[in-house]
């Protein structure tokens, strides 16, 4: 006949099967880092470095009526490559769409304008 398991909640020694954490010792876990400090809702939050100005456009010519928009200026062209290359990267990423560098420009497809000002300013460019 089966060992039977008590119910009432009383542990004779072992622990549960209900109780997880009934055998773990308090002293050996390791103490956890203090919490960050939070800003205060009277401090600036801070302001991004102005990294250059970009100038939006969309182009559909040459393209079967496909929209693209083309990022290019001088705060594109100052990058250097690898850069570049990750920023398309993560506009990519962020707006669900297709891209390419082509002569130090940078092309998305569709019309995400006003999407991609908002995101660039939030990094720092001037668009």
């Amino acid at each position: 006949m089966a060992k039977k398991i008590s119910t009432d909640g009383k542990t004779s020694g072992v622990s549960s099967i209900n109780d997880a954490f009934g055998s773990l010792h308090i002293e050996n876990l390791p103490q956890a880092e203090p919490p960050q400090k939070r800003r205060s809702a009277n401090s600036k939050p801070s302001v991004p470095a102005k990294l250059g100005k970009v100038h939006l456009r969309i182009e559909k010519s040459g393209r079967s009526g496909k929209t693209v928009t083309i990022l290019e200026g001088p705060g594109i062209a100052a990058l250097p490559a690898e850069q570049r290359s990750d920023l398309l990267k993560s506009l990519k990423q962020k707006f669900a769409c297709g891209g390419a560098e082509v002569d130090g420009k940078l092309e998305l497809q569709g019309d995400d304008r006003e999407r991609v000002r908002f995101f660039l300013q939030l990094l720092g460019y001037t668009a």
